[in-house]
């Protein structure tokens, strides 16, 4: 498994937020929103994979960017730290 970094800009009607974090959330095997529109995605998959199927729902003028880490540091996230903290860990 590898650890996924996601984010994005709606910048169109369609897909709107609840619609682009369903389909983020059916990519990984564990997934938490750690900021307003940035997901990290644990997954077998790899960034082209989840960039071509998120790209699939995006409008022209819609940004996505998905990022494979290897570390990462924070201050404060949406998500539990130690919980994010100990799945980073375990995946990289």
């Amino acid at each position: 498994m590898a650890n996924f970094i996601v984010t994005y800009d709606l910048n169109g009607p369609y897909p709107s937020h609840k619609q682009m974090d369903e389909a983020i959330s059916r990519l990984g095997v564990r997934y938490a929103r750690v900021l307003e529109t940035v997901w990290w995605l644990e997954s077998s998959n790899t960034a082209v994979g989840i960039r071509d199927h998120l790209q699939s729902i995006l409008g022209t003028e819609d940004l996505l960017l998905v990022i494979d880490c290897r570390g990462a540091a924070w201050t404060r996230l949406l998500v539990d730290s130690q919980s994010f903290k100990d799945a980073f860990n375990k995946a990289a």
